[in-house]
């Protein structure tokens, strides 16, 4: 963003922020990729005086003799009250804000405006993360439909599909539009702490969209997320499993774990098909690959293609990772396999297993140097590294299996 007045940040009280979240990381990441491409443009009829929400508040103050006032227009809070003169104000905060905003120019009132999105062109800007998109794109749709905005997004190319299909309201577009009045930033961003008025870690996923945009709850849907497309293609009955996710922390490492599980649903009759993307991957030194037994429908495909796969599975088992997100919006029971997140993380889901009794969590552990998290944080002895994970019995897993088929009545092929 080009810009001849000097930067000021401001932020209020309520938004702790450390040092080593600011310059170095948050601010300079969405500064360079993300909002500040567009220039800020936001005509207010006077001078030199410019307005947008595209990056949280932008108030471009030419020179004068100014004062500035900006609060919280739904709670009176203050986040900004001075006299100034040829800056760049931009607030730290990046979620939605009833922003009100007041100038005076020789001790004259001369601006006022408060922030309001209806009918105007609002973007969202989605990380990559599956499990994100697919829990916060139900609070975007709110949003459009509440405020009756123009609303364009920016989703990863994996996404573009079934959101054009599923959310057909919403705009695809490869960057902010020139006439973008706002922007909000929907993920867990890891290196934007500003972006949610919470720390993502300390919110259940699936509500995080609240703390983005201060909307009502979205708990699950009556009805399915996503559809499927096409009829069954399978005639037998199946279940669906998915052993990798995007860090070695977040799988499943007992010794053998999968092949047990997969031995056990075959014995029931069930056939049983990987439908992760890659077969077989190393990170941090460990291997992941299919289980022996298991059929292979890896591969890089499109995720409606998962989506008619996941419709009609007896169920899903994998890990805190975007496929079993997929198959929760598909409406197909999950049985999610997870030491390294805490068990409210997720989604509600009474099938939910983790290990309470060793070392466990350290995504949701405030404490923890979350730059680290893509390995095991607390133990570098072989013996407990990866413990909350190691430490989850195929014997647990398989209790599990039973007890869903019992209460959802989900009658295994060999009883047919």
């Amino acid at each position: 963003m080009k810009n001849k007045f000097p930067i000021r940040y401001f932020n209020g009280s309520a938004l702790e922020i450390f040092p080593t979240q600011l310059l170095d990381s948050g601010l300079k990441f969405f500064e360079e990729t993300i909002a500040f491409k567009n220039d800020l443009t936001g005509e207010t009829g006077i001078d030199g005086l410019l307005i947008d929400f595209n990056d949280g508040l932008r108030l471009q103050i030419p020179s004068g003799n100014w004062h500035v006032r900006i609060s919280d227009g739904a709670s009176d809070m203050i986040f900004f009250d001075e006299d100034i003169s040829s800056t760049l104000l931009i607030s730290k905060e990046k979620f939605f804000v009833e922003w009100e905003i007041a100038l005076w120019l020789d001790g004259e009132p001369v601006f006022y405006h408060r922030f309001d999105p209806r009918g105007q062109s609002i973007h969202f800007w989605f990380g990559q993360a599956m499990g994100d998109n697919i829990a916060l794109l139900p609070y975007v749709e709110q949003f459009r439909q509440k405020f009756d905005c123009r609303t364009t997004c920016t989703v990863p190319p994996y996404m573009r599909e079934i959101v054009s299909k599923y959310y057909p309201r919403l705009e695809l577009t490869e960057d902010i539009p020139d006439d973008s009045y706002a922007c909000f930033y929907m993920a867990a961003w890891s290196n934007m702490p500003f972006a949610a008025a919470q720390d993502f870690r300390t919110v259940p996923l699936e509500l995080l969209g609240k703390t983005v945009l201060c909307s009502p709850l979205i708990r699950r849907p009556l009805k399915k997320i996503f559809e499927p497309t096409a009829p069954r293609s399978i005639k037998e009955k199946y279940v669906c499993i998915a052993v990798q996710a995007s860090g070695t922390n977040k799988c499943w490492l007992a010794p053998d774990g999968w092949d047990h599980v997969v031995d056990y649903l075959k014995s029931l009759g069930y056939r049983v098909l990987c439908i992760d993307r890659d077969r077989r991957c190393e990170n941090y030194g460990l291997t992941i690959e299919m289980p022996r037994g298991a059929e292979d429908f890896t591969g890089n495909r499109p995720l409606t293609d998962r989506i008619n796969m996941l419709a009609y599975a007896d169920f899903f088992i994998g890990l805190g990772s975007g496929l079993s997100w997929l198959a929760w919006s598909v409406d197909i029971p999950v049985i999610m396999i997870s030491g390294f997140s805490e068990p409210w993380y997720e989604f509600d889901n009474p099938y939910r297993i983790y290990n309470p009794t060793v070392c466990h969590g350290c995504f949701n552990d405030m404490r923890v140097d979350f730059s680290r998290v893509a390995t095991c944080v607390s133990y570098k002895d072989a013996a407990r590294k990866y413990e909350c994970s190691k430490k989850i019995a195929a014997r647990t897993v398989i209790e599990t299996i039973d007890r869903l088929i019992a209460e959802k009545c989900v009658a295994p092929p060999r009883g047919d």
